[in-house]
This record gives C-alpha cells, structure tokens and sequence, in this order.
C-alpha cells in the first residue's frame, strides 16, 4: 500500500508498467506497477481535472484547469503538445485510432455553472493536437462519448426551464465520425449519462433515473429501457452485452440489442453491498470490487460464482483496475493498494 495526497475518485490506469491515477487536488502521478514508487508527476499550476484523464499507451491526455488538454510522453510524462480548449473538460476523453475525441462541460465540480453554454467536442490529432474537427452541441455538459463503426455518440444535459420531479433534460447526439455532422439526436428526462456504449444496433445509457436504456443507433427512437431496481453506478459494454448492478445488491448481464435479461447474480455478503463503478472483463470472467470490499470473480456468460475474497479496504469510489498480473485498488482516504 502507498499512501498518495488526496482522496482517488477515478479509476487508475494501468499503461505498460505504469499505474495512472490523479488524486483530488494534487498532481497526475505515474506509480511503478511492481513497486509503487512515483516514476513521474504532472504537476501544471492551475491543477488537473482528476476524472479527466486517459492514454493510448504512447500518451497521456489530461485535462488542465485553465482550459486546456495536454498530452504527456508515457514514459516520463513530459509535454508533447498542450491545446487550449476555451472550455474545461472534466470526464476523460475517449481515444481512438490516433484521434482524442474530447468532450467539455460549463457545469460541474469547481466551476461556476452555466447552463446556456454550449459545450463542444474536440477531434484532435493524437499525435500533434491538431484540430481534426469541432462539433458544438446544445448541451451545457457532456460525457465521455462512444463509437461503433462510422458513427460517434455524445450524451449530456441541457437547459429546458420545465421542471422535473426526478433527472434531468437529457439529450444524446449521434454524429458523423468522420466530420463531426449530426445525424440525429435523442431527448429523455433521464438526467445525465453516467456512461454511453454502442453496438451495431443500440446505442446503451444509464443516467439519474437509474433505468438502463437502449435507443435504435440509426433511428434514434427508443427501443427498451430495464429497470435496474436501485441506484446504478456505472455499466460495462463489450459484444451486445452491458453488465452493471444495483444498490439492492444485484448483478446483471442485460443483452444490449434487447434490453432481455441474460443472467442476475445476488452478492451474498450484506446488504446495500453494492458493485462499485464498472465490473473488468478478462478472459471470459467478470471481476468486481464492492462497496464493502469484497472482490467477486464471476463466469461472464452465466453469471456463475468463481470465487470471491475479501480485501483490504472499505473506503474504495471506484472500481479495480487489472493489468499486467495485478490488481490495483485505491480509496477515499488517497490509499492505494496493488495485489499480485
């Protein structure tokens, strides 16, 4: 265990030997995967977003507090190019096939909201931050996007003065990948998308409402919405499948295409013990931290109970990351823990 300067309320990132993680208001730090020891910190002064970071195993792209996205060299973390954005982005940019797509927000932690701004997102160039293209949404916030084939998807919120009992003005681009064009868009009252992934068909979402949703990937329209029983943290897409729970304990695997049910598994150790953020998929098994510290190995096409064991730590936000032989599990307290 290593203790770093803040509370960790993102995923770590395990890149080669490298363990990536930004603690709450300190520096984006590199850690040693088979030591702990700090290899590296990115340290600009206005600070870093703590959500806001990612890599493509060459660069690491995070974002800056004073409006910008830099990508830093993996292997010592040192600038390779920085690009002012006009708008902050605080949830991570997706990176695919040399490009960042990197979405923004006017309303979030630390900043002062503004909901009639109109948030952009950014396709740069990985390699230079050149500027590929730029589609500007009527969202005030967006979340990390999703892409499946020629099409990319960007969910967020924006300002409708009508009220609402429970959510919020939700609205989902479906865009061009290639130019950033709007082909469609889908509106709800589902509050803002904790995660969004995309098949062929469907194109998944789960928000404030905690209902799990699938909207046609050509159409637009709705097509299922499952009702997750309890509060939902985040999902996990891969193939035509979404695995994700509840706080009432439970654990679904959900076809993607259908919103059909494939298998539930009932965490059997207390109650409100629930799965945190997103399960890790690997090698035909799905893992996963609870709320109460417990790490369950599950078969991933039965939902069947491998093993589980009891960890370490009781005060973990987000979920594991697994890579290279390890499992590296962080906390509140700005503890990490990495078990071989």
């Amino acid at each position: 265990m290593i203790q770093t300067d803040g509370a960790i309320n993102q995923t770590p990132l395990i890149v080669g030997d490298l363990i990536l993680l930004a603690p709450s208001a300190a520096p984006l730090l590199a850690l040693d995967l088979e030591t702990g020891a700090v290899k590296w910190t990115f340290a600009p002064p206005e600070g870093v977003w703590e959500r806001a970071y990612a890599s493509d195993g060459q660069r690491v792209f995070v974002g800056v507090k004073d409006k910008s996205i830099a990508a830093l060299d993996i292997s010592d973390g040192k600038i390779i190019w920085q690009k002012d954005l006009g708008i902050n982005m605080q949830v991570p940019p997706f990176v695919n096939d040399g490009i960042a797509y990197v979405p923004t927000a006017f309303v979030g932690p630390e900043l002062t909201p503004d909901v009639h701004g109109r948030t952009k997102l950014f396709a740069l160039d990985a390699q230079t931050g050149e500027e590929i293209w730029v589609f500007e949404s009527d969202n005030y916030i967006s979340q990390t996007p999703a892409i499946h084939g020629d099409r990319l998807y960007l969910g967020g919120n924006f300002y409708d003065p009508t009220p609402i009992d429970e959510g919020g003005h939700t609205r989902i681009y479906a865009l061009n990948l290639a130019d950033g064009s709007p082909l469609w868009n889908y509106e709800s009252e589902d509050g803002f998308p904790k995660r969004l992934y995309a098949t062929r068909e469907t194109v998944v979402f789960v928000a404030y409402q905690d209902f799990m949703n699938g909207v046609d990937a050509q159409t637009g329209e709705l097509r299922w919405r499952f009702d997750t029983g309890n509060w939902t943290p985040s999902f996990l897409g891969a193939g035509n499948a979404v695995y994700f729970s509840s706080a009432n304990t439970q654990v679904f695997a959900v076809n993607a295409n259908t919103g059909e049910a494939l298998w539930q598994f009932d965490i059997p150790e207390g109650t409100f013990n629930y799965l945190l953020d997103v399960p890790v998929l690997l090698d035909g098994r799905l893992y996963f931290l609870t709320q109460q510290g417990d790490f369950f190995a599950l078969d991933t096409a039965t939902g069947a109970l491998r093993w589980q064991t009891k960890t370490d730590v009781s005060a973990a936000r987000t979920s594991p990351a697994i890579g290279g032989g390890w499992v590296i599990i962080d906390d509140i307290e700005g503890n990490v823990y990495g078990y071989k």
